[in-house]
């Protein structure tokens, strides 16, 4: 599947949610964190913090509304496999107010370097679970494609453009649901440990009613890595 093809079918799936579907929009902001720290060549420690303020949220019958809505905290073991392949598995904890939501994570990735751009495939199954709802299945398909703005790669001092597309079905109390998210992003290579991506985060869910989410995400991302030192 290459790039056009995946931004055709998504606009494609949004036509059809608008023409068929009662619409309600949230949106808010979405600063994250991420912290990485590399053991070894092969294997790599990830932590992230990302917080979801809604700033409203217009349903067909209400009014403008702010509200605190979650923190995640997760962490994750990544496993290089080749230069190309990695295997992660993680665990996310959920701050929702008043309860606790648990998520075990497994993702592979392809990742390809093209002569003037990157492109990456992800797949992610996770489950989750929490003492007031009964537990959710998911699986996650999120294709990635990265530009440089100036020159062949990314270096320090550069900006780059990074799409996100990503496909997500989930499972829960025998209804099954579908999700859709385009995720487009400057990012700044403060240097070789540090980075900064900003962009809005679109996601389209309850796909499968007659009544269907939009959500618009401002994301601000800080990714820091710190570098294995070798004995």
């Amino acid at each position: 599947m290459n790039f056009k093809s995946v931004i055709v079918t998504f606009f494609c799936c949004l036509l059809y949610h608008y023409n068929h579907a009662q619409v309600s929009f949230t949106t808010g902001l979405l600063p994250k964190i991420v912290i990485s720290h590399k053991l070894s060549d092969r294997i790599k420690l990830i932590h992230s913090v990302e917080s979801r303020q809604q700033l409203w949220e217009l349903e067909p019958s209400e009014d403008f509304s702010y509200d605190y809505l979650l923190t995640d905290f997760t962490n994750i073991l990544s496993y290089k496999l080749s230069s190309d392949h990695v295997f992660n598995i993680g665990y996310l904890l959920r701050v929702e107010k008043d309860q606790l939501v648990h998520r075990s994570i497994f993702q592979y990735s392809i990742a390809q370097q093209l002569e003037t751009i990157r492109i990456a495939h992800r797949f992610v199954t996770d489950q989750t679970f929490s003492s007031i709802e009964s537990a959710e299945f998911r699986l996650r398909y999120r294709f990635t494609i990265e530009i440089p703005f100036n020159g062949y790669r990314v270096d320090p001092k550069e900006f780059y453009l990074k799409v996100n597309n990503e496909y997500l079905g989930s499972y829960q109390d025998n209804n099954s649901d579908l999700e859709l998210r385009l995720i487009p992003l400057v990012g700044y290579e403060v240097n070789d440990k540090s980075k900064i991506e900003i962009g809005p985060d679109y996601r389209i869910s309850q796909f499968l009613k007659s009544s269907t989410k939009n959500r618009l995400w401002f994301s601000i991302n800080y990714y820091y890595a710190f570098a294995h030192k070798k004995l």
